[in-house]
């Protein structure tokens, strides 16, 4: 299954492409310089005029490969969510497709919980319809790959609407995170879970199993976060 959404995640990375080393190179260093710069000022400050002087990439290089500021950080999105995978096939073998599609949402929770500078740089992406709209296409893409192959028989339509419902929901929970009344962002993010597992066939039991397994790794899914935030993304 990993290798199945590694392959499709290469042939995004080869779409729009000079399609050689060198260009690989180069749209690398955008894309690290990028992530760097949200992590350190946010989305707002972060403007294609300082990628070009933090990455020494040329700004025609940079149009290039990428659109506009939305483009790079959709491209940062897409390989964070693989990044993600990656690591969760790395080190939950032999979980089920259900425990690892809800482990990234908790990942990509978590991360959000803990990081102040990238929840305030996801609350501009999601103003963003464009941005919103390219993580519901990964979430999509991540979820066919892993449930495609299952007893889960959906619809693209299905598919579509599970992602958007769970996508929409993530986005309340990040809202949740800026609210002055004090509320337990824990258990509306364990309820997002459970809506997660549910839309996508889980019964009440696998859904109680997987977030008591998905308890104990907790200290995993922070080192995770942790490496995804802090080192780069693309190599």
């Amino acid at each position: 299954m990993a290798k199945k959404i590694l392959t499709a995640h290469a042939n995004v990375m080869k779409a729009g492409t000079m399609n050689n080393d060198h260009a690989y190179l180069i749209r690398s260093r955008i894309i690290n310089s990028a992530k760097e710069l949200l992590a350190q000022e946010g989305y707002s400050k972060t403007t294609i005029r300082k990628i070009v002087e933090h990455s020494g990439v040329l700004t025609g290089s940079i149009y290039y490969f990428f659109k506009n500021k939305e483009d790079i950080f959709r491209a940062i999105l897409l390989e964070l969510v693989h990044g993600c995978i990656e690591k969760i096939d790395g080190r939950c073998a032999g979980e089920s497709p259900l425990f690892r599609y809800a482990a990234v949402c908790q990942v990509e929770l978590k991360v959000l919980a803990d990081y102040q500078i990238v929840r305030e740089t996801y609350r501009n992406a999601y103003a963003s319809a464009t941005i919103f709209e390219g993580m519901i296409a990964q979430y999509l893409a991540m979820a066919k790959c892993l449930f495609d192959d299952t007893e889960y028989e959906l619809t693209e339509e299905e598919y579509y609407q599970n992602t958007l419902m769970i996508k929409g929901a993530m986005h309340a929970c990040l809202s949740e995170m800026f609210f002055r009344r004090e509320t337990s962002q824990a258990a509306t993010r364990e309820k997002l879970i459970r809506l997660a597992l549910h839309l996508f066939g889980a019964s009440e039991k696998e859904s109680r199993d997987i977030i008591r397994r998905m308890k104990a790794k907790s200290k995993v899914f922070e080192e995770i976060g942790r490496e995804l935030i802090e080192h780069p993304i693309v190599k």
